[in-house]
Order: C-alpha cells, then sequence, then structure tokens
C-alpha cells in the first residue's frame, strides 16, 4: 500500500530524530506500510548496512513518542548487537 507524501513526511519527522540519538550516522531511508495496513516498516542504514524497523500501525499511530522511542531503541539494539 503506498503511504502519501504528507504521511510518509509525518513518520519521518517522528522517526528521525529518534534514529539520530540513537547513532548520528544512522540515516532514515524509506517507509512503507503492508497491504492490510497491519504493519509499517522503516528502512535506515547506518554506513553500508541497512536496517528494516517494523512496527504495528496502530501502535505506532497511537504510542506517544516515549513509547515508540523505547521500541526503536530495542530494535536497533538487537539488529546491531548492543546490550
Amino acid at each position: 500500500m503506498q503511504l502519501g507524501a504528507e504521511r510518509k513526511a509525518r513518520i519521518r519527522q517522528r522517526i528521525e530524530p529518534i534514529l539520530n540519538e540513537y547513532h548520528p550516522e544512522l540515516q532514515f531511508v524509506s517507509v512503507f506500510v503492508d497491504s492490510a495496513r497491519e504493519f509499517l516498516g522503516v528502512v535506515a542504514q547506518l554506513g553500508e548496512r541497512p536496517l528494516l524497523l517494523k512496527f504495528r500501525w496502530v501502535d505506532f499511530i497511537s504510542n506517544p513518542d516515549s513509547l515508540l522511542h523505547e521500541e526503536v531503541s530495542s530494535q536497533l539494539d538487537r539488529k546491531l548487537g548492543r546490550s
């Protein structure tokens, strides 16, 4: 399913500061949602390494930024091998 430019921009505005706080060289690349609008995917990149972050759509749009921050950090910790 395609997201509109405005929706993509709002998602980016919400995620990008969290990525930058986690690691200054972590770059936001893209965002997409599955056809059933159940999951949201965010593609980020650290150097040559692409990373896919996955969120339940309803959680992403309804959770406060503090919970989103925890979820992003947790996923990045697992993917980058941090404890």
